[in-house]
């Protein structure tokens, strides 16, 4: 079977490239299942090292940004993933010796990212950490280069607490199947304030729950984490939402008086019995659309910058940054005709942009496209260069 670059025939390796047979699994032996994953390992760490040293290299010959791009565009890989991407290829390309470890599949790409992060983070014997990679697990060589690292250092951990502390980070973001994801990196002490705090509010649930044996462990914690972070305790001891604002939509019916199609801002449909539950604490804002569309008609502002109702009204159309769909809480409202040039803040002449693409706007003449077909804007990138896909596939970082 012919499958281009990579050569599919009997299993192994084919010279210096990947060589993987297809085969029915299903009349493989268990040893038979067993070696078939070693070959896929193999082939797959292999793979991983050819991969790091073509963006690095491509990263050589152009910039960091073209090198994302083509693995956006070439592996279809979102901006989250693109960026991993970039990120390993960076740190194989300063452990050479990793790498080749990693084509001859002595390590895993687990072990090579445990020792790419901390060659980023702190003093590493490579040689040393990689003799340990070859025969320990991953969990085994994180403590083993943790050790490794605090010996070198010689300061009792001090240099080290102070680059986990500027690693720090947090990030949300929607998985394929609708639900949204929170990973967030935290340096020790304040890991161990929030596990406390996280543990305590998810034993309280449990103590209170009248049904605490039909709730998982996990959706408890999850529920208790949600609480933490969107509700605050009052003086009499009863929980407050703090000052955010979720955006709600439904149709109104004219002819039957009822709400219909209730969903949030971005088109994720809500049951009803939900949306009736929030509806309850809502302040109600009413705003007209035309048909089929979250096109608003008329919102009414005069000021430069957009009142509460016409920016509730591009959240609901935009659904994010029109060029690289980034949340509307990460977004400014661009004027597309700008605001000292008579250009009115009406929903027209707006758009929504988050801070990076909006100096793309500014300083480096990418514009605001409408196609006729979709209604949808989009920024399109200087004229001189290849015209952007259509507005459904935009993931520029």
């Amino acid at each position: 079977m012919d499958c281009g670059a990579v050569t599919c025939g009997n299993a192994g390796n084919a010279g210096n490239g990947v060589h993987v047979d297809a085969v029915d699994v299903a009349g493989l032996d268990d040893a038979g299942l067993d070696a078939r994953l070693r070959l896929i390992g193999s082939s797959r760490n292999r793979l991983e090292g050819f991969l790091a040293e073509v963006v690095a290299e491509k990263t050589r010959r152009s910039s960091s940004f073209d090198a994302a791009s083509s693995l956006k565009a070439e592996l279809r890989q979102s901006r989250h993933q693109a960026d991993r991407t970039m990120r390993y290829a960076e740190q194989l390309e300063k452990l050479g010796a990793t790498r080749d470890a990693l084509v001859d599949s002595r390590i895993n790409t687990e072990h090579a990212r445990i020792l790419g992060t901390a060659a980023q983070s702190g003093p590493l014997d490579e040689a040393k950490m990689l003799a340990a990679a070859e025969t320990q697990t991953p969990e085994q060589l994180r403590k083993t280069v943790r050790d490794h690292q605090n010996e070198l250092a010689g300061d009792d951990g001090a240099k080290r607490f102070e680059r986990q502390r500027k690693a720090r980070t947090a990030r949300f973001s929607e998985r394929d199947d609708g639900m949204w994801q929170l990973f967030a990196l935290f340096d020790p002490v304040a890991a161990a304030r929030i596990r406390k705090a996280l543990n305590k509010a998810t034993d309280d649930d449990w103590r209170t729950d009248n049904r605490r044996e039909h709730t998982a462990d996990r959706h408890r914690r999850a529920d208790a984490l949600e609480r933490l972070i969107t509700r605050t305790i009052s003086a009499d001891g009863s929980e407050q939402l703090q000052g955010t604002t979720l955006l709600l939509m439904a149709d109104y019916d004219l002819v039957d008086d009822k709400l219909g199609r209730p969903r949030l801002a971005d088109g994720t449909p809500l049951p009803p019995n939900e949306f009736h539950r929030l509806a309850c604490d809502a302040d109600i804002l009413c705003g007209l659309f035309k048909q089929a569309s979250t096109e608003p008609i008329w919102m009414g502002s005069t000021s430069r910058h957009p009142n509460f109702a016409l920016r509730a009204a591009l959240e609901a159309r935009d659904q994010g940054c029109i060029g690289c769909r980034k949340e509307p809480e990460w977004c400014v409202s661009h004027h597309i005709v700008e605001w000292q040039h008579g250009g009115p803040t009406q929903p027209d002449n707006l758009v929504l942009v988050c801070h990076d693409c909006h100096q793309k706007v500014h300083h480096r003449n990418w514009a605001v496209e409408k196609p006729p077909d979709t209604g949808r804007q989009y920024l399109r990138p200087p004229l001189a260069t290849t015209p952007r896909p259509r507005p459904e596939t935009l993931t520029p970082g």
